[in-house]
């Protein structure tokens, strides 16, 4: 292999193998090690993640100076820097809230946290396959929670079986849904020309790379030094505030700025939240103003609904964890995204007529040459995938019933969520529903064996929140390939690496810290309620049955109609200006973070467009680049400082 800057392969040298790798490995241990050990920030949690583009900014501006500085002709190449920002990208969905987190912590909680009074044993343990879970007959999992007693060493055998099955559902799910991203790349990138707003943070990072300047072209412009001062000198004065109280400080939260206590319409409205979130606000400038014009829009309709509701005493019950804190818009959220991805299949149907000709036919014309793997490994790959992932639920005990709806939905809002950062370029989001509680609510309780209501407890382990994910990470790996001409089986065997690496690392760190600390004592949601909620979950609705809720199913159907009407009316009128993407997702906590940042990032860059056009709008895209990689900067040297000052009393400063 050769490891020059032009080598024969590409972007995939040794030396861009040797710093993705070591940034993978960096991440799936700072990761954990920061919300875990250092009670700081959440640098893993989001999809553009504040720890990747904090390395990536270290190997752009000070590695590969170095590099150029020893010879201006050993200077990272864009190939090969694009191919360490996927192998950190990729990385970066492993850890904690990504899947091993909740991987780890969800399969030690059945026996370890099982007491009379919650009556795990009587409901649960009976139909909870050996292999699935480890045994805490040994104390494995209490000291796991607890930690070693002196002189005892980590039990890995405990692990051993239940984490090779799971790591083949894992395996397979994975390979379903990279397969999903291959088979769409061509209508989303192509076709339907989605911008992928994200990955223009890296593209714009590296361009001007190869030129005799030491930086590349960003970093020469005023415009991005001005923005990047202004998140470093204001999370500056935070830190400061950490050393000394009276030192003056802005109003802010995780490094975002409060505006006073929100704005509310009345008693029962909720409040909407005047946050500015630097790397919000920057982002949001990447994209496209009927997108946020829809995103803060229906956010605000949306509360103006939930007050009416509570105002006129109409509710659909109580909420469920990971899901929309009002289930009257969740629902409609949730109806709306359903709708948003069959429609997008459907209108995809000519391209999906195409990709299904090339697998079976030996003789198809069709071109795939371009594609991460040959449309006959994606098809097949997805058929073959998708039945060991159903077979694999079935013998956890889920009926087939259940099956028929739980992975279908499952998968829906996989592609759903992929397709609102590829399209919306949100940094933090996640699915208005979780399809364990969609699928249960479908059914009905009554309907659901106890162990199928087991087997969905148990696939909180690697089917949750869908934040940090992998399928967004491979679909903004294929935008970056695609935008730079990469080879594809490069970006393929980077994307592998920096996965079997990453899920290595990160298991086994993750153990390792438990079984030193006592994974209790890291005192984080994820391992305490967020451990055992699906099973206290599951037991609720096995003691206290229901049928099929019509009312919540009258609103998932509310949710697809409205977002066909909208639909109609961005397709039929070229005047529509508002996208209805927002309405898939106005109902999650993220964007009710987010909304006014969203809406200053609107109304900034609709003033932008109507007084300097597209001109103006490039000359003032440093600038707010600029804001995004200030804070970036700013937030990860604030982690580094809790490390050496504030272990353990750490600060978060949020990368959303």
């Amino acid at each position: 292999m050769s490891n020059t800057p032009q080598g024969r392969f590409g972007g995939l040298t040794l030396r861009s193998i040797l710093i993705g790798v070591a940034i993978a490995v960096i991440i799936n241990m700072w990761g954990p090690f920061s919300i875990y050990r250092i009670h700081s920030s959440l640098i893993t949690d989001d999809y553009m993640p504040l720890a990747v583009v904090f390395l990536f900014l270290l190997v752009v501006v000070v590695l590969n100076v170095i590099f150029k500085l020893a010879n201006p002709k050993f200077g990272l190449s864009v190939s090969e820097l694009i191919i360490v920002f996927i192998m950190g990208l990729v990385g970066a969905s492993i850890p904690t809230y990504g899947l091993t987190g909740h991987l780890i912590a969800t399969i030690a909680a059945p026996y370890y946290f099982a007491t009379p009074e919650n009556h795990w044993a009587e409901y649960l343990h009976p139909h909870i396959p050996d292999w699935i879970v480890p045994s805490n007959k040994t104390g494995a999992m209490a000291w796991f929670f607890e930690g070693l007693p002196e002189g005892v060493k980590i039990p890995w055998g405990a692990w051993v079986i239940p984490l090779f099955w799971w790591f083949s559902f894992v395996a397979a799910l994975f390979f379903v849904l990279f397969c999903i991203i291959v088979i769409l790349r061509k209508q989303w990138v192509e076709k339907e020309r989605l911008i992928f707003p994200l990955a223009q943070v890296p593209l714009q990072m590296v361009e001007g790379v190869e030129n005799k300047s030491l930086f590349p072209r960003l970093f020469k412009s005023r415009g991005f030094w001005i923005g990047f001062a202004i998140p470093t000198i204001i999370v500056g004065f935070m830190i400061f505030n950490w050393f000394n109280p009276l030192f003056p400080r802005i109003p802010m939260s995780g490094a975002r700025i409060m505006i006073g206590s929100g704005i509310t319409f009345g008693r029962g409205f909720p409040a909407i939240a005047m946050v500015i979130s630097f790397p919000i606000l920057g982002l949001a400038y990447l994209m496209s103003l009927d997108v946020l014009l829809g995103i803060w829009l229906f956010y605000f309709l949306s509360v103006i609904q939930v007050g009416i509701f509570t105002r006129i005493g109409f509710s659909l019950g109580s909420a469920k964890t990971y899901c929309s804190s009002y289930p009257t818009i969740g629902w409609q959220g949730a109806g709306a995204m359903i709708f948003m991805v069959l429609w997008g299949l459907w209108m995809a149907r000519r391209h999906l007529k195409d990709v299904f000709r090339k697998a079976f036919s030996k003789h198809c014309e069709v071109d795939d040459s371009g594609e991460l793997l040959s449309y006959r490994t994606a098809v097949f790959g997805l058929i073959l995938g998708l039945m060991y992932v159903c077979s694999w639920l079935y013998q956890a005990g889920m009926q087939p019933k259940v099956l028929f709806i739980f992975v279908p939905i499952a998968i829906i809002f996989y592609i759903g969520i992929a397709r609102v950062v590829a399209e919306g370029g949100l940094v933090y989001i996640r699915a208005p529903q979780v399809s364990q509680v969609t699928t249960a609510y479908i059914l009905g309780s009554n309907a659901i064996s106890p162990a199928s209501m087991t087997a969905l407890a148990l696939s909180y382990s690697a089917i949750v929140e869908i934040k940090a994910h992998f399928i967004s990470s491979a679909a903004h790996a294929a935008k970056l390939a695609d935008a730079i001409k990469l080879k594809k089986k490069e970006v393929l065997l980077a994307i592998c690496i920096a996965l079997l690496v990453s899920i290595s690392v990160s298991i086994w760190y993750t153990l390792s810290m438990g079984y030193e600390q006592g994974a209790y004592n890291y005192g984080r949601f994820i391992f305490r309620a967020g451990a055992t909620l699906p099973y206290e979950n599951s037991v609720t609705d096995m003691v206290n049955p229901y049928g099929t809720d019509w009312k919540r199913l009258l609103f998932l159907g509310i949710g697809a109609v409205v977002m066909g009407g909208l639909t109609f009316m961005r397709y039929t009128f070229l005047w529509w200006p508002i996208h209805p993407l927002g309405y898939t997702v106005a109902s999650t906590l993220p964007i009710q973070q987010a909304a006014f940042s969203i809406f200053l990032a609107w109304g900034i860059k609709m003033i932008i467009n109507k007084v300097g056009g597209v001109s103006l709008y490039r000359k003032t895209l440093p600038l707010f680049l600029g804001i995004v990689l200030g804070h970036f900067f700013a937030a990860g040297i604030g982690n580094l400082i809790d490390w050496g000052w504030f272990f353990g009393l750490g600060h978060e400063i949020s990368g959303w």
